[in-house]
């Protein structure tokens, strides 16, 4: 059984560690609200860009671009956009389960975020090279990352490429999401997987085609395949922008809801501990008086 000194001492460093949840909790609200508000602002750029691209497609004459060749799915590129710290709750986790699905012989892995590179590490699966990304993150760290993943497909290295990321759904919920990155297909086609129910939360993702306004033909300057090359890489830079402010907007709800509730479990902790403490002082103070009275009346 515990003393009282063995209570105090465990009192005392719940408090502490109640203090720093706490300080998290209230950092992690600050910086929640600006990755949401980041990561929904990007939406209806993203929406109209994918709409562009998709009306240029249909009217490029059949023009070809090298990002969009179908190639039997041999050599996998699966790039993992993860947190840089921990304290996320199963963020992390539940991303990497989706990582596992992939057979490690035969995909190439690059990890975004210090968490991804040390997993795949760890799990000695073939990374090719790890990405920091800041927070918040940069048009340039995203054109930098997509350059260096659509070289790769262009050298011929690899015949596919995924995005494992958290899509943000709310501040409590958040999936991980596999985004058919390359080849490029229909804007659509990346959310085929995705649960209904999630995808009522971005509205123009239910849309169909005949809903979206046509803009007649196309009259391209210079050309067709200069115009489409110049939509199709702003876009793909646009979308890796927009998944990883997705990331940022779920590590940030993931670890204030963690927070908060580590911080309610110390308190509570505390709670209880200092219920026995006092439990154990009254009955070591009863004893004494016992003995006091015991003794008093044995000299009598």
């Amino acid at each position: 059984m515990p003393n009282l000194r063995d209570i105090r001492r465990r009192i005392k460093s719940v408090k502490s560690m109640s203090k720093l949840t706490r300080a998290m909790y209230m950092v992690a609200i600050s910086k929640m609200k600006k990755a949401q508000y980041a990561a929904a602002f990007g939406i209806p750029y993203a929406d109209m860009l994918n709409d562009i691209l998709m009306q240029a497609t249909a009217h490029s004459g059949g023009y070809q671009h090298a990002l969009r060749q179908r190639r039997p799915t041999n050599r996998k590129l699966v790039v993992v956009v993860s947190t840089d710290r921990g304290l996320c709750g199963s963020l992390n986790t539940n991303l990497f389960r989706e990582c596992a699905k992939y057979d490690p012989k035969e995909t190439f892995f690059i990890a975004i975020g210090a968490r991804g590179a040390q997993f795949l590490q760890k799990t000695g699966r073939n990374l090719i090279v790890d990405f920091p990304y800041s927070d918040p993150p940069t048009l340039p760290e995203a054109r930098m990352i997509c350059r260096f993943i659509t070289q790769f497909f262009l050298d011929d290295e690899i015949d596919s490429a995924d995005i494992i990321f958290s899509y943000f759904v709310s501040t409590f919920k958040q999936v991980p999401f596999t985004w058919k990155f390359l080849p490029v297909g229909l804007v659509q086609d990346g959310f085929d997987q995705m649960p209904e129910s999630i995808r009522r939360t971005r509205p123009s993702l239910t849309a169909t085609p005949s809903s979206r306004q046509e803009s007649g033909e196309f009259d391209f300057e210079p050309d067709a395949p200069t115009i489409y090359e110049s939509l199709i890489v702003r876009s793909l830079d646009y979308q890796l922008l927009q998944i990883f402010r997705e990331v940022r907007a779920s590590e940030h709800s993931a670890r204030m809801v963690a927070m908060k509730q580590a911080t309610d479990n110390a308190d509570d902790m505390t709670e209880k501990l200092e219920l026995t403490h006092n439990n154990l002082r009254q009955a070591s103070i009863t004893k004494e008086l016992l003995e006091i009275c015991s003794a008093t009346a044995g000299a009598e």
